[in-house]
Parts: C-alpha cells; sequence; structure tokens
C-alpha cells in the first residue's frame, strides 16, 4: 500500500495518510504530500531560470518520484532529506518526538 502513494502525486498520499491505520503507509502518504508539492515548486522556479533547468527539474522529480514508488512497494523506506524524520513523527502521532515521560 505504500507504494501506491505515490502514484498520483499528492492526491494518493492524502488518501494513503487518511486511510492507513499503520504508521509506515501513513509516512509514505506525507512524503507524497510533500513531494506533490515540492516538484511543480520546483518546475516553476526553474521555468524562470532556463528551459534546461526546467528539463532537469522535470527528469530529477520524475526519478525520484519513481525511485520513492518502486522502493516503497519493495519494503524500503526512502526519506526526502531533512524532513523525513519529522514525517515520520506525524505519521506515528508524535510531532514532538518526546517520549511518553515527557523527556
Amino acid at each position: 500500500m505504500a507504494g501506491v502513494a505515490y502514484l498520483l502525486l499528492p492526491i494518493s498520499g492524502a488518501i494513503a495518510y487518511f486511510t492507513a491505520s499503520d504508521a509506515r503507509t501513513r509516512f509514505h502518504g506525507l512524503q507524497a504530500i510533500l513531494l506533490g508539492l515540492l516538484w511543480p515548486l520546483a518546475l516553476i522556479v526553474c521555468s524562470q531560470i532556463t528551459p534546461g533547468a526546467t528539463q532537469l527539474a522535470a527528469a530529477g522529480g520524475a526519478i525520484v518520484w519513481l525511485t520513492f514508488m518502486v522502493l516503497s512497494a519493495l519494503g524500503l523506506d526512502p526519506r526526502i532529506p531533512l524532513a523525513g524524520k519529522l514525517l515520520r513523527r506525524l505519521a506515528e502521532g508524535d510531532p514532538t518526538g518526546r517520549t511518553e515521560a515527557g523527556v
């Protein structure tokens, strides 16, 4: 189910996040939402630079998208750099990262 979260960015990610009961699928749902927002943003920014930059952003985004979809379907958990840990905590229901003892 985690690999399906990446199928139609960010729509399938939202569906996976809100309907899944396990933290792994919810995590991949959140990542799919974030990837579905960052990729078009990168295309817009790069379109203001050069057509070559736009093509590079499109190809790079497609590679990341396919890699995340395939690896998560195979049972691996690739993470978006800098955001992966926070998204994992959100998926597990603890955005602060604190334990039950409050430490």
